[in-house]
């Protein structure tokens, strides 16, 4: 009997300290299955055709490595109707559509200021590094994915963004971040928020004294490859592109000026988005990224393709060899990410905020039906319809696509109930050329929009206070933009909100998914992988079906690093 009391306590020690052993083991394992480094790669202005159309140009290092060993989403869509920049980068980080984030358009009508302001003005803070109006992430409302690496590790994970806009730059990093960092047009340095630090780090330093944009100045864009190599875009000379100041429609583009004239044209070539590549490995190996006991988190936008795609379109050469010259730099990056970091310690995240319509011109070539309406012909158009209709007065304060902005103090003036105005506003709009869906505000606010076509995604662009008494889209075909401009977003179809979406990393199951997903996925599926929380206002749902083994050792699976561009 006592030599069996004797066994069974034996027995219960051993589970017991088999026990106290297992967690920690378990653990671990876990840890070791996490990335060390989230990269997050979003391209502005990368319509989704471009990885089909330019894939046999594209180096074995770079959007073809992502393509070949990550999961591609070839259906990829935004949720939400108002296909700009700032909804974009809010959504990607955040995961929660503007009806939630509070950023319905790169900017908007503030009553309380009597002005247009873009989603990350603030008078509160300060530019760091430079001179000029302060910027924040303060107008996004909730958390991004790296807060909730900063709130998950106590701090400990680092959290570092980089663009050519402060847009871009601040809507990816949230409020919590170690930087933000953009490029100040006026200086031709990389700047960052008083939100964020009292100073640059001696890095930023060092990489803004090297007056990295100035050494191209009086240089030629050529393109990468022989012209005859450009049979997926237009002809050089085509007439309906608008030139830039101080360029010639066509190659070689010499970038000369001086000033922010120059650094405008500039931060619209190939070598902005390669500056912005060198300044996050700047960040890499300064910051250690990587290289913590904590998951850290570089975002990168790449946002050259902004204004040369609203001047040139998505079919010209000069797109064309962006994304090329962009593909190349991805892949000296990711060189430099396997060095340091090593490739299967990264979970690679590439997408973009919006697409592009081609330019109108181009369209009706095709014999499509299309136009561009001009945003200040267009509100002109309205109040004077508004005139006719009801009173001579001023009826509008501002348009600012898609928003139109009613004039509060002319309603109480003229004793005309809001909802009355705005129904009257609405069928005129309705009439101008171009117009397609038209929201009022007490229909939103009422659940009283139509269901079927785009009316849920707009109904997701409203946000209370921010928006404006209606929103207005065009048609297909169509886009607000002046007669002097290229091209413009904005619009809820396809051209616009179909982009490209791949994750790339140890725990991801690489292949092509044609599920119908959305930008709004891509928090929750990072957060996951990390084992986090998802940010707090999140609406999407993690992509399960690319997602391999998370818990436990990784899977095994032999390291394909990249080459660099030639």
């Amino acid at each position: 009997m006592h030599l069996l009391k004797a066994f069974l306590t034996l027995f219960v020690l051993i589970c017991l300290g088999a026990n106290s052993i297992c967690p920690p083991a378990l653990a671990q394992a876990s840890q070791s299955a996490r990335p060390k480094l989230v990269l997050l790669i979003v391209a502005d202005h990368f319509s989704y055709n471009y990885l089909s159309r330019y894939q046999d140009k594209l180096v074995s290092g770079g959007l073809r490595y992502l393509m070949e060993h990550g999961a591609n989403y070839t259906n990829c869509r935004l949720s939400y109707a108002t296909s700009q920049n700032a909804c974009g980068q809010a959504a990607i980080s955040s995961g929660a559509n503007p009806w939630l984030s509070g950023i319905v358009a790169d900017e908007w009508y503030v009553p309380k200021k009597n002005k247009v302001m873009s989603a990350t003005a603030d008078d509160t803070y300060h530019l760091v590094g430079g001179s000029g109006p302060g910027a924040s992430s303060m107008r996004l409302v909730g958390t991004t994915i790296g807060d909730q690496m900063k709130l998950a590790t106590n701090g400990r994970s680092k959290v570092v963004s980089c663009s050519l806009r402060d847009t871009s730059a601040l809507m990816l990093a949230g409020v919590l971040a170690n930087g933000a960092y953009w490029f100040d047009r006026t200086s031709g340095s990389f700047v960052t928020s008083s939100q964020y630090s009292v100073d640059l780090p001696a890095w930023a330093k060092a990489f803004n004294d090297q007056r990295y944009a100035d050494k191209y100045n009086g240089k030629p864009w050529q393109r990468s490859l022989p012209e005859t190599e450009y049979g997926a875009s237009t002809r050089d000379d085509y007439p309906y592109e608008k030139a830039v100041d101080g360029w010639t429609k066509q190659f070689p583009h010499v970038i000369s000026g001086q000033g922010e004239q120059f650094y405008n044209a500039f931060a619209m070539t190939p070598w902005a988005n390669q500056m912005t590549c060198d300044f996050a490995k700047e960040a890499i190996e300064k910051e250690f990224l990587g290289q913590h006991n904590e998951p850290d988190m570089l975002c990168l936008s790449l946002a050259a393709g902004d204004h040369l795609n609203q001047h040139f379109g998505p079919y010209s050469q000069e797109s064309e060899d962006l994304v090329l010259k962009m593909d190349q730099s991805l892949a000296s990056l990711f060189q430099l990410v396997d060095q340091k970091v090593g490739l299967n310690n990264t979970l690679i995240v590439f997408t973009a905020a919006h697409g592009t319509m081609p330019i109108p011109e181009f369209l009706k070539e095709r014999r499509m039906n299309t136009g561009k309406i001009d945003p200040k012909t267009f509100k002109t158009l309205l109040d004077s319809a508004l005139d006719s209709q009801i009173a001579a007065d001023d009826w509008i304060d501002e348009f600012s696509p898609p928003n139109v902005y009613l004039k509060l103090e002319t309603l109480e003036k003229q004793k005309v109930r809001q909802a009355d105005l705005e129904a009257v506003a609405a069928k005129l709009a309705k009439s101008i050329a171009g117009v397609g869906d038209v929201l009022c505000r007490h229909q939103l606010i009422l659940n009283q929009v139509q269901s079927g076509g785009n009316a849920e995604a707009q109904r997701r662009s409203y946000y209370w206070y921010r928006s404006g008494e209606l929103l207005i889209y065009p048609k297909p075909g169509y886009v607000f933009a002046p007669e002097n401009a290229g091209t413009a977003s904005g619009s809820p179809f396809a051209y616009d909100t179909q982009i490209p979406l791949i994750l790339c990393g140890s725990s991801i199951k690489g292949g092509r998914f044609s599920q119908t997903v959305s930008p709004i996925d891509i928090a929750p599926t990072v957060t996951s992988i990390l084992g986090i929380e998802a940010p707090s206002l999140c609406e999407g749902s993690g992509l399960a079906d690319a997602v391999g083994q998370v818990m436990g050792p990784p899977r095994p699976r032999v390291s394909v690093a990249p080459q660099a561009a030639p």
